[in-house]
């Protein structure tokens, strides 16, 4: 109990810090690349900003608050997430038909005391000139701030054949949560209509469920 409120503490103070300095610097930095503000619609009842700074003589680690609005219906109950959230880019490494990154995040809820943390590894490959390939895998550890208590070790893997010339992708995907107790599988659809804005439908199913599917459209905006 005292090492969360100690780690509350400490992502409160790194959330006001990050976000006084990336109002400090905004107008010098941001031709620089070190301010990071970006505003994302996942539909039409939900909105979320990212606000942070990348740290200065080292880009490959970062900072900041994700600040959120977000309701069930039009009209209904608004909830208003806040999560701190930090990354440090372990690898990274990029030639002209394939690239490689890791990266490590750490993310913690504000409001509930919920915290992460994550790696995450990427491979992608040029196949041909017009079909990507990127493999993705993430291990995680999750801690649920209401129940007091870690959650266990979330694994995912995806396969992600894309066409850029099209703006078309074709994920599948599987994972394993709560210490491999539960597992799930599902494949996606991906269309880009310009480079803001994004549909994707879905079809996922975990082990002891009923098959679900959704469609979901994505508008983002970054500067």
């Amino acid at each position: 109990m005292t090492r969360l409120s100690s780690a509350a503490i400490a992502c409160g103070w790194l959330a006001a810090t990050t976000l006084s300095a990336s109002i400090l610097v905004a107008p010098a930095c941001a031709n620089d690349g070190l301010l990071i503000w970006t505003p994302t619609k996942n539909s039409d009842t939900a909105y979320n900003a990212r606000l942070g700074t990348r740290v200065p003589g080292w880009t490959n680690a970062s900072a900041g608050v994700d600040v959120g609005v977000a309701s069930a219906v039009k009209g209904g109950r608004v909830d208003t997430p806040v999560k701190v959230w930090g990354r440090v880019t372990a690898s990274q490494l990029q030639m002209p038909a394939y690239q490689l990154r890791r990266d490590i995040d750490v993310r913690m809820n504000a409001l509930t005391g919920g915290a992460a943390a994550e790696v995450s590894t990427s491979n992608k490959r040029i196949v041909s000139g017009s079909l990507d390939l990127e493999l993705r895998r993430t291990v995680g550890l999750t801690y649920d701030g209401i129940a007091q208590q870690w959650s266990g070790l979330n694994v995912n893997q995806a396969v992600r054949l894309s066409t850029p010339a099209y703006g078309t992708a074709l994920v599948v995907k599987a994972g394993a949560i709560d210490d491999f107790k539960r597992l799930g599988a599902g494949m996606a659809l991906e269309q880009s209509l310009t480079k803001s804005i994004s549909i994707t439908g879905s079809l996922e199913r975990a082990v002891g469920s009923d098959l679900s599917a959704g469609i979901n459209a994505r508008y983002s905006l970054t500067w």
